[in-house]
């Protein structure tokens, strides 16, 4: 038994190498596309930090927040958008896939339905986001004085990993929709003004009807709120401490785990192309 788990997600994951390795060559067929990628993404994201120093300045610490402290909130929000950019972005699209009948051909693969969806198409354009991300993330650990430990770089591992889980979570809740709904409704641009506002910001400037919400109903707050608060030990109101990156993690696993059974529930009545 455990042999056949080991081999299948040995197999799963031979799948993944070489599905990164064919999104990698694609990429490189057609340099200016990825020369573009380079030179858009960073820039909307280098001139939103822009905007935040200039309200800093101008306006002195946003809800107690300085600039260094935002910086590191920022960055962690960035660079977990661009994790999600690269294994979840198609979640964004997947009423196009249910109403042109694309799921199709995952149901006759051997293969989770779930996981062919999401990685036979990663978008490794993503990667052009992480640039931004992380040089803001340093700049921000540099003007906070914060020294790296190991206990530091698994803090913020486990933060990405489950701040990641929790974007990619709510890309597939709101996906499978369609199936109920069963029309296409590309949700993308707005789900990202909504991710942009409450993850890059502290959400204790919002009022505590909002920050409720955010905290124990839609939980985009543990995205980067409370685990850079967490880490910076900034008092949130919630938890604070170590292991306040890995409640992050369990919140990941938790949404993740409640959009796959949506998901599973919802390609129950998926009737295909023209039906």
């Amino acid at each position: 038994m455990k042999r056949n788990v080991f081999r299948e997600l040995r197999h799963y994951l031979d799948v993944t190498a070489q599905v990164i390795r064919m999104a990698v060559l694609t990429v490189f067929e057609y340099p200016s596309n990825i020369a573009g990628w380079l030179i858009s993404n960073p820039l909307q994201f280098i001139m939103g930090f822009a905007i935040i120093k200039f309200v800093v300045e101008s306006f002195g610490e946003i809800n107690g927040w300085n600039y260094g402290q935002l910086a590191v909130l920022y960055g962690i929000s960035v660079i977990s958008h661009a994790l999600s950019m690269i294994f979840f972005v198609q979640g964004w699209f997947m009423g196009y896939y249910v109403m042109d009948g694309d799921f199709d051909r995952y149901l006759t693969r051997p293969l989770g339905v779930l996981y062919q969806f999401f990685f036979t198409n990663i978008n490794i354009f993503g990667i052009t986001d992480l640039i931004p991300g992380i040089l803001v993330f340093v700049y921000g650990c540099m003007k906070c004085g914060l020294q790296i430990t190991w206990y530091f770089v698994i803090q913020v591992i486990v933060m990405l990993i489950g701040a990641t889980l929790i974007r990619g979570g709510i890309y597939i809740l709101l996906g499978s929709t369609s199936f109920h709904t069963r029309s296409a409704v590309d949700f993308g641009q707005y789900t990202q003004e909504i991710m942009d506002k409450t993850t890059m910001y502290p959400i204790s400037m919002y009022p505590e009807s909002m920050q409720f919400i955010l905290t124990y109903l839609i939980p985009i707050g543990w995205v980067s709120f409370y685990p850079v608060s967490g880490l910076l030990g900034i008092e949130n109101g919630v938890c604070n401490g170590f292991f306040v990156s890995f409640i992050t993690l369990a919140a990941g696993i938790l949404v993740m785990l409640l959009a796959g059974a949506y998901f599973t529930a919802g390609l129950k009545k998926y009737e295909s192309a023209g039906n």
